[in-house]
């Protein structure tokens, strides 16, 4: 419970299973017979809102937003050496293991499935497979996201400098 205290109402968090959202209140909640202080979070992509119990917080991999410095680390390991063409071996628990990156909250691992997955569709001739073009998608929107509401830009504008900097295009998810 000290973790979720970092929370407060008005802060913009990322949640790895909807994307980047406002804390817009605390309500309490009525959970298998126990009252659960919860955060309400907004969803900005989908204006979905979502209540999450203040002990779940980092359980679910909701964070604070990155900073402008981590913004400029993350740029240097989109194009850092050392990004791999996935390998073909079990498409499904590479697919999974994907998922599992992004969902964790953690920027270093979204940004290191975009940089991967980015390789592999260079070096396939600009194409990757129904999932794994879908997943990137994923992986970059968030990203995408979140850079913009860091830097204060459009969204537009931050997947167009994760597309330089990548040197390749992926579909904007709207």
């Amino acid at each position: 419970m000290a973790q979720a205290a970092r929370f407060k109402v008005g802060d913009t968090v990322f949640y790895p299973a909807a994307g980047i959202g406002v804390i817009e209140g605390v309500e309490d909640v009525f959970l298998t017979d126990q009252r659960e202080r919860c955060f309400v979070i907004r969803i900005q992509e989908t204006q979905v809102t979502i209540k999450v119990p203040q002990a779940n917080m980092a359980k679910n991999g909701i964070r604070q937003l990155v900073d402008a410095r981590k913004i400029k680390e993350l740029f240097r390991l989109m194009v850092r050496a050392g990004g791999r063409r996935t390998q073909a071996g079990n498409q499904v628990e590479r697919r999974k293991q994907l998922m599992q990156k992004i969902n964790s909250g953690s920027p270093l691992e979204l940004t290191e499935v975009v940089r991967d997955l980015a390789l592999s569709r260079k070096q396939a001739g600009g194409n990757l497979g129904f999932e794994d073009s879908r997943i990137l998608e994923t992986a970059c929107n968030y990203l995408a996201r979140e850079i913009a509401a860091v830097e204060k830009i459009s969204p537009q504008d931050a997947y167009d400098r994760i597309r330089r900097h990548l040197g390749i295009d992926i579909k904007v998810v709207a």
